[in-house]
């Protein structure tokens, strides 16, 4: 029960982190977030253009949009940072133990 509550926690926080970063870096570099979008325009049009069976790439189109893979890059970006904070914190963690 431990390990599912550590992991479904630690996704609503990074989901959390993630909304956060995104708004920080919307606020103090609008001009970074605007080239964040402007990558994830790129990306859509690629993934779109690949080459997909129209029955999914339809499905591709009208669900993946620029704002949401932005978000996901924030996201994905926390739980990465917060494996790292994770990992030092259980290596410190025994070495105090030890």
């Amino acid at each position: 029960m431990h390990r599912l509550l550590f992991s479904t926690g630690n996704v609503v926080v990074s989901l959390i982190l993630g909304a956060v970063a995104l708004a920080f870096v919307g606020i103090n570099s609008p001009e970074l977030l605007d080239r964040l979008i402007t990558v994830a325009v790129t990306v859509k049009s690629w993934i779109v253009a690949s080459g997909l069976d129209p029955k999914y790439n339809v499905w591709v189109r009208l669900l993946l949009e620029e704002k949401q893979l932005v978000f996901m890059f924030f996201t994905i970006a926390m739980r990465i940072l917060m494996s790292i904070l994770t990992w030092m914190a259980m290596s410190l963690w025994q070495s105090v133990r030890s």
